[in-house]
């Protein structure tokens, strides 16, 4: 990735912890065991090594974090934008008319996202719960987490992808992404537990977020009122280049005539140009998904305040 359009990211980057977790995987096996009733939220035998503030490089175009998720500010930055939330929709993961709803919203820009009552509730409540998760998040591993607006990449031919990760963890370039989930489970989120495993329909946002902050890893963070689990995912280069393949053709061969037309007061020819439900090659992406997502790492994970450690 080209340096050239490199930005800093200024006042966020905290005094952070070194990595707890080795990169390697040298197999499953519990680490340590400790109860967090009465944890003050760091690792009980390990001190973090702290290093000395400084400022965030990243290889992505940033806005500052003034701008929260879901506000006004936040929805105009990505309107013309695919979004890393959205690649799974664009590949064509899911049943239905999901891929055309998508397409239809950005290429008419009704300004706010059209939601049915479940997925509004599932946002609501991961809207609800993200703060505590990050501190939770914090707790365990005892990182910091860096917050930050809406990012773009920093090559100008990827200048239509951007992201909102949940948190920056550690500096440029050895640190990391944080992406939070707080999963609704159908509708009774105080029963959820954590997952065991990483869904696969996650790893085309994990790996976007890596591509445009240009970091090699990301903590997938599931919370839950019973429990969580931390997975790190490393970045995995010929994946993007398979699913960028995909959402190059959906953006430019799908939005951008249809948005021509719109403008040239066509609606019938903006609607020449919607896509399929998938795309020729969304079973392979799948595939690789479900493949990426069953090597991710799992870390940790908590049970009613039980936390193992694996490595």
């Amino acid at each position: 990735m080209s340096n050239a359009c490199m930005s800093r990211f200024c006042g966020t980057c905290h005094k952070a912890a070194a990595s707890l977790y080795p990169r390697k995987n040298h197999g499953i096996g519990i680490l340590r065991t400790i109860s967090t009733c009465t944890s003050t939220g760091t690792f009980p035998t390990t001190p973090p090594i702290v290093r000395p503030p400084s400022a965030i490089v990243l290889a992505a175009h940033i806005t500052p974090p003034d701008a929260p998720q879901r506000s006004e500010e936040w929805f105009a930055l990505r309107r013309d934008k695919l979004t890393t939330s959205t690649f799974s929709t664009a590949l064509g993961f899911w049943k239905g008319n999901r891929r055309f709803e998508l397409w239809h919203e950005k290429v008419f820009e009704s300004g706010t996202e059209i939601l049915g009552t479940s997925k509004k509730s599932a946002m609501e409540w991961g809207v609800l719960n993200e703060a505590a998760a990050i501190d939770r998040y914090r707790s365990i591993t005892g990182r910091e987490v860096s917050s930050l607006g809406f990012a773009t990449h920093s090559e100008e031919r990827f200048d239509w992808i951007g992201a909102s990760p949940d948190g920056l963890l550690d500096c440029f370039p050895e640190g990391g992404i944080l992406e939070v989930k707080c999963p609704y489970n159908k509708g009774k989120p105080e029963m959820g537990l954590p997952w065991s495993t990483m869904p696969f329909y996650y790893m085309p946002q994990v790996q976007g977020q890596m591509e445009i902050m240009d970091r090699e890893w990301v903590d997938l963070y599931c919370w839950t009122p019973n429990g969580s689990s931390i997975f790190r995912v490393d970045r995995e280069r010929g994946y993007w280049e398979l699913i960028h393949g995909i959402l190059r053709e959906f953006w430019w061969e799908n939005v951008i005539p249809a948005r021509e037309a719109v403008l040239l007061g066509s609606k019938e020819e903006a609607m020449s140009h919607k896509p399929a439900s998938t795309h020729k090659r969304t079973g392979l992406a799948i595939f690789k998904s479900i493949k990426l997502a069953s090597e991710a790492k799992l870390l940790c994970k908590e049970i009613a305040g039980h936390i193992e450690f694996y490595r």
